[in-house]
Formats: C-alpha cells, sequence, structure tokens
C-alpha cells in the first residue's frame, strides 16, 4: 500500500484538532494510542493519510 504520510503537526491540522490531541490519540511506544503511526526513527513520528481518514470514520486503525 502506497501511502501519503504526514507528520503529527499536519494530521492535526488536517483533523482540526489541537497538536497535544493528536498526540493522545497516538499515545507512546510503551502505551500506543487508537492511532496506528509510523516511527521511523527515534523521535520521529508519521501517520498515514489513509488510516487517518479510517481513525476519523471510526473504525480500527
Amino acid at each position: 500500500m502506497s501511502c501519503d504520510w504526514l507528520t503529527v503537526k499536519e494530521a492535526a491540522d488536517f483533523i482540526k484538532v489541537h497538536y497535544t490531541t493528536m498526540q493522545k490519540y497516538i499515545g507512546t511506544v510503551a502505551k500506543p494510542g487508537k492511532l496506528k503511526v509510523s516511527r521511523p526513527s527515534e523521535g520521529i513520528i508519521r501517520i498515514c493519510l489513509e488510516d487517518l481518514r479510517e481513525f476519523m470514520e471510526g473504525k480500527d486503525v
């Protein structure tokens, strides 16, 4: 699956929520949140646009 990747800030802007709200959706490595993300390296988080859309539709991703 090819994906358009967003930063946390871009994803927050896309769904019109505050950056900290998006961080709560993501969670941490130790305690993941409801939204699936990619962590390509330490401190870097990317969110697939398609996963974000499915998350907003209420689907488990």
